[in-house]
């Protein structure tokens, strides 16, 4: 950039003073282009981890969410046991069972709660003091434990009676006469029987013989 001394200033061109803004210009220019460039790719940055961020959530949810249904069904499952090893099977009894625990530990503080195993067993050893709901079911729990078991019974041994004796047959061995075949009889016979043919081949004949006359 040239300068011009005058009255002991210095002065610039009016051309150099141009040049010298528009190159200002131009590299604040690239400054700002530059500067806009890494604002949008942050702000890509930042919408793509906000994304991440949203689906984190969404599986965090997710996972409670799971993790509740476990709890529900651990819990599901440890009071079936509870139950059934009494023999109440049923979804009925196990519905009515479960309620009216709920009922019974809701009416008291949380210090004096006990699980439903721990509930049901003091019941069952004084059906009297059990909920009228229940009380049936519970008192022939205890009506069935106080039976005595049932004593396999003994197989009878089954003697088949010994057949009655039949009369001899006095007939047997017995020849009976047959009547004489006709002679239409001893041709059918000839014709149906090989064997019997040839033992009677002459008898056969005389039959068709005069069967022809």
């Amino acid at each position: 950039m040239q300068t011009i001394e005058h009255d002991g200033k210095t002065y610039v061109l009016k051309s150099d003073m141009e040049s010298a803004i528009s190159q200002r210009l131009q590299k604040m220019s690239a400054r700002a282009a530059d500067a806009e460039a890494q604002a949008t790719a942050l702000q890509e940055t930042i919408d793509t981890m906000q994304g991440r961020l949203s689906t984190i959530d969404t599986l965090q949810q997710q996972i409670e969410s799971y993790k509740e249904q476990v709890e529900t069904a651990n819990g599901r499952f440890t009071r079936y046991q509870a139950v059934s090893k009494y023999g109440l099977t049923e979804p009925d009894q196990l519905e009515l069972i479960e309620w009216q625990y709920n009922r019974s530990m809701n009416s008291l503080p949380k210090k004096d709660r006990v699980d439903l195993g721990a509930w049901l067993e003091g019941l069952v050893s004084d059906p009297a003091n059990a909920p009228i709901a229940i009380r049936p079911h519970l008192q022939s729990i205890q009506t069935a434990a106080a039976q005595p078991e049932a004593q396999p019974a003994t197989q009878a041994q089954t003697i088949a009676p010994e057949p009655a004796l039949q009369p001899p047959r006095m007939n047997t061995g017995a020849v009976t006469n047959a009547p004489a075949p006709t002679s239409d009889s001893l041709i059918d016979r000839g014709l149906k029987d090989l064997d019997f043919y040839r033992e009677h081949r002459d008898q056969i004949r005389q039959a068709i013989l005069n069967r022809g006359h």
